[in-house]
């Protein structure tokens, strides 16, 4: 690791190799690594430059991969991988970014000495001078290797294609674009309307989301304790596709419902704001970091559920035995909807991830179900486009359960399925979502 102190001012670029390095070399997510070194940046500036260049190589780390291999002479030791990384990220920026040339090869060359690889300065500088030089012929050679061209692992190339054979071109090419910011306005406590007027008036540009009840998509992506009406709880961040959950519940007065797998806790937010008069929201996850987190947005908005930390597969251990009226089961998931959003799922993820994932989803779905009143309902999702996660988990559950309805209904940006729809990433500019809702039989329990 580098030493960014007093011996060394900080640099963004270093600290961005060191990023990526954690993600791709070490298998840890973007969640957990980015926090961390976001608060080495004295500037907000720098910080915000930093998750730029971190989130820019990991969403084309293929394609750039595939021109540091023809640029370097030779491959790098083991030991210097972090250098590899630090090439990367130099790419990037005289790729996709609008930083003056010289201010990237200088910045990220001095980085090589700042992550105590002073003899690697001369190896960096020639790597990306050399690519100035050549750069219109080498992105010439990208079509010729399919992980370099989409900038995507061939596991999830194949995967997607098999799945989406008419689509699989459109979906690694949504996978790429950044993602929108959008947010959930609370209706409870302001129309959609009035907050983009509060909005316009902070001179903060933003449209109402399609075909969403209190969707908002900014036009630049703002901090989100800046917007006004944060601390007054007006809004949370949710893209367009995750508000379709709490639409799709039926939901009423009076109810009991469970939020299984809750945190960070949107949709349980969003499951009280549409129904104030609920009699409880169970919100559950496994983890107590992430639980906290659940808390932590309820109070944001002066709103009441009942959070517990435990694993919603193993109902006896927190279950009070009172059955719920509505189950949503926001199933763990690829997320592979959502890698526009989270480009380190690419490298977090492997091939046999989705059959694994299938076992997991299945044993919730079976866990799930007897706490299930009859008549009630049960909304499956997950932000997975793969079908072993979505339409094959509700094939093998309903083969095992014959108390167990399909409830048909109809999304205006989903493909309609065998089970439930399918909402393809960039659709509409949504995130990639699956939802099947099943009701369990009055006559049978």
């Amino acid at each position: 690791m580098s030493k960014n102190s007093a011996k060394h001012p900080v640099n963004t670029r270093a600290l961005a190799a060191e990023a990526v390095h954690e993600v791709v070399r070490n298998g840890r997510s973007l969640t957990q690594v980015l926090p961390d070194f976001k608060k080495k940046c004295t500037q907000p500036q720098d910080a915000a430059f930093l998750q730029a260049m971190v989130y820019g190589t990991l969403r084309f780390y293929p394609t750039l991969a595939f021109l540091a291999d023809k640029l370097l002479e030779k491959p790098l030791k083991d030991k210097d991988f972090i250098l590899y990384d630090l090439i990367l990220v130099g790419l990037y920026q005289l790729m996709y970014l609008r930083v003056p040339a010289h201010a990237a090869l200088s910045a990220t060359v001095e980085a090589a000495r700042v992550l105590e690889r002073p003899w690697a300065t001369g190896l960096v500088n020639a790597v990306l001078r050399n690519f100035q030089r050549k750069k219109d012929l080498l992105q010439q050679t990208l079509p010729t290797n399919e992980e370099a061209y989409y900038a995507h692992p061939a596991w999830f190339i194949e995967t997607i294609k098999t799945a989406w054979p008419t689509e699989w071109q459109t979906i690694l090419t949504a996978n790429n674009a950044a993602p929108p910011f959008s947010l959930r306005v609370n209706l409870q406590k302001i129309t959609r309307e009035k907050f983009l007027e509060t909005l316009q008036a902070a001179d903060i540009l933003a449209t109402a989301l399609a075909n969403t009840a209190a969707g908002v998509v900014l036009e630049v992506a703002t901090e989100i304790t800046n917007i006004p009406g944060f601390k007054e709880g007006l809004f949370s961040v949710q893209d367009g596709a995750a508000q379709y959950a709490a639409e799709l519940l039926h939901l009423s007065p009076h109810l009991r419902v469970l939020d299984a797998c809750a945190a960070p806790g949107g949709k349980t937010l969003h499951l009280l704001e549409k129904e104030p008069l609920l009699k409880e929201v169970v919100a559950i996850d496994i983890s107590p970091a992430r639980t906290k987190l659940i808390q932590e947005n309820l109070a944001r908005m002066a709103l009441v559920a009942t959070v517990i930390t435990a694993n919603a597969a193993e109902p006896d251990t927190w279950w009070d035995k009172t059955p719920f009226d509505r189950i949503l089961l926001d199933a763990p998931c690829s997320a592979t909807g959502v890698i526009r959003r989270h480009p380190d799922i690419k490298y977090c993820r492997h091939a046999d991830d989705p059959a694994k994932l299938f076992v997991q989803q299945s044993l919730l779905l079976k866990a799930l179900w007897p706490l299930l009143k009859p008549g009630g309902y049960l909304l499956y999702a997950t932000c997975s486009i793969i079908p072993i996660e979505n339409v094959h988990v509700l094939e093998n559950f309903l083969n095992e359960h014959t108390n167990a309805l399909v409830t048909p209904f109809a999304l205006p940006d989903g493909i309609q399925q065998n089970i439930g729809i399918q909402i393809l990433p960039g659709k509409n500019n949504l995130d990639g979502f699956y939802y099947a809702c099943l009701q369990k039989k009055i006559s049978e329990c």
